[in-house]
C-alpha cells in the first residue's frame, strides 16, 4: 500500500505524527495561559506585565476560556502511545472538532474585546483574529488533519 505522505511524516509505529502546524496553533491559542506563567515567574512586575497584554481582568479571564479545549488537544497529543497501548482510540475522534472549538472560542473572546472599545482599531486584536481564521482554514482544508483522526482511531 503507497503512503499518502512522506516518510517523515510517520513515527516508528507507521502511525501519522502530528502536523507542526497544529502545535503552533495550539500554542496561540494557549497564549493567555502562556503569559499567566510568564508573568507569574516575574515576582514584582507580575501585574504591570498582565495590564500590558489585557488592560481589563475580565478580558484576561476570558482569554483563558480557549485554552480548555487546547489543553485538551495539546493533552490528547502528548499521551497519544498511551491511549493506543490501552486500546481507547476513540479518544481521537473528537480532535479535530475541540481544535476548532479553540479557534472559535478564541474568535468569540477576541470580538467580545473589540466590541467593548467600541471596534476601534486594536492591531493585536487584529492579528489574533486573523491567526485564528487561518487556523479554521487550515483545519478545515488540511488533509493531513483529516487524515490524523482517520489514521489514529484504526487499529494497526
Amino acid at each position: 500500500m503507497p503512503l499518502k505522505f512522506p516518510l517523515h511524516h510517520y513515527d516508528e509505529a507507521g502511525r501519522l505524527k502530528p502536523p507542526l502546524l497544529l502545535y503552533a496553533f495550539l500554542l496561540f491559542v494557549c497564549r493567555g495561559f502562556l503569559l499567566l506563567i510568564i508573568s507569574l515567574s516575574f515576582r514584582e512586575d507580575s501585574s504591570r506585565m498582565m495590564t500590558l497584554f489585557y488592560p481589563s481582568k475580565y478580558d484576561f479571564y476570558w482569554s483563558l476560556l480557549p485554552v480548555l479545549p487546547a489543553l485538551v488537544v495539546l493533552i490528547l497529543l502528548s499521551q497519544r502511545n498511551k491511549i493506543w497501548r490501552s486500546e481507547r482510540m476513540w479518544l481521537f475522534k473528537p480532535l479535530v472538532m475541540l481544535f476548532v472549538v479553540a479557534l472559535l472560542a478564541d474568535i468569540s473572546v477576541q470580538l467580545g474585546i473589540l466590541s467593548r472599545i467600541h471596534f476601534a482599531f486594536s492591531a493585536t486584536h487584529g492579528f489574533s483574529i486573523l491567526i485564528a481564521l487561518i487556523g479554521l482554514v487550515y483545519a478545515m482544508k488540511s488533509r493531513h488533519m483529516r487524515d490524523i483522526v482517520n489514521d489514529w482511531v484504526r487499529e494497526h
